[in-house]
Formats: structure tokens, sequence, C-alpha cells
């Protein structure tokens, strides 16, 4: 009789999984949130205020990755246990946005600046990119939340600047889209002990969280 192939599936794992694309929040508010009843608010709240950055194309990929690196010794052939070091943390969010809006695209264009042209309400609006980049630049979040089985997952990066890695591109028979990356950066020395994000596990029907992995903040 043959064995049956096994796997981590469980009963469980229907019941944590990660469901659609999200959205990318300019400057969540999320600080002083204190159940997931009032996450959910703030979050439909800040889409309604126009803090997203809109529809994407291709979805949305989030990045927190360490650059490791190997302590060189002479005679060490395997790996041990303390013999590398975290040299850098990059945490990154990428999208395709897809809105031709000056809203998004001072997004993608940090340094930006706007004037509008004519009369008030003439509906010409220039653009003007500044070469050089300050601190006023900088958001206090770019945040990506999305929708879970049991809730929402959120993932925050701080003092997140936005900008874009390639062409704008526009093609016959489809919509242009603009190449979006921004990061997250760490803003006090004190922070400097922990990467430049946070992520939130948002339990809307109770049971998700392990209270043995949970410190006091």
């Amino acid at each position: 009789m043959a064995e049956r192939v096994l796997a981590g599936v469980t009963a469980d794992t229907f019941k944590h999984m990660q469901l659609g694309v999200g959205a990318i929040i300019r400057d969540f508010e999320y600080e002083t949130i204190e159940a997931p009843a009032d996450f959910k608010t703030a979050f439909l709240e800040a889409i309604k205020n126009g803090q997203s950055f809109g529809g994407t194309q291709g979805g949305i990929n989030v990045e927190i990755v360490p650059t490791l690196r190997k302590r060189d010794v002479d005679g060490a052939a395997v790996s041990f246990k303390g013999d590398s070091v975290i040299d850098e943390w990059t945490c990154q969010m990428s999208a395709t946005l897809k809105e031709f809006t000056p809203r998004i695209m001072q997004g993608a264009f940090p340094t930006a600046e706007f004037a509008e042209i004519g009369e008030a309400d003439s509906g010409l609006v220039a653009m003007r990119i500044k070469t050089a980049l300050s601190p006023d630049d900088y958001d206090k979040n770019h945040t990506w939340i999305t929708t879970t089985d049991y809730g929402y997952l959120m993932v925050s990066m701080f003092n997140a600047i936005g900008g874009t890695t390639g062409a704008i591109s526009a093609t016959d028979r489809a919509e242009g889209g603009i190449p979006f990356q921004t990061k997250g950066t760490i803003e006090d020395f004190e922070d400097i002990d922990y990467a430049p994000c946070e992520i939130w596990f948002v339990d809307m029907l109770g049971g998700v969280i392990d209270k043995s992995k949970v410190g006091a903040q």
C-alpha cells in the first residue's frame, strides 16, 4: 500500500491565507488603533480620503530582505551557528501604478511640484521635478494592507520615499503603467536596531495570535 504524500496543510491552512492584491496607502494613521474593527474603519476611511496609490497591475511585491555576510575564517569548511552577520536590511514595495493623476504622480516623483496654469480650475496643471531631495519629500509611511481569511495583514514602511524604476509604458491596445517602488528608511538613530518597517496581524475572527510569541510593547 502506497504511503500518503506528506504535506504541511491542515484544517487551519484555509483559515490563514492571504487573499487578493490589497492596496498601498500613503501616511496611514494606525498608531492609536487598539481594536480590529477600528483598523477596518481607518483603512476604509483612508481609501475614501484618497490616500491609496490607486489601481495596480501585476500585483504588489513586498520585500523585507536581509543581506547576510558570512565571517571569513580560515579552516571553517562548514557553516557554524553565529558565523553570519546582517550588513543591511532592504525594506521596499513595488507595483505598476495605473492611474495618471497628479496625486499618483506625486508618489512616483516625490520631489514634484505642481502649478495650475491660467485661471483657477482651468483644467491645466504643470508638474516640475526638483533635482534635489529634501527631508520633506519623505512620507510618514507607505503601507500595504491586504485581506486575509482572518481579517487583514498590514506591512508599513517607515519614512518612505517612492520613485519610478524604469520607463513609463504606453502600448497599443493596452493601458499605460508607471513602474513604482517605495523604500522604508530610519529617521532616528534610536531605531537603528530595527528594520524600517512594521507588520500587523489584524485578527477579526479571533484565535490567530499565538500569545506565547507576543511580548510587551
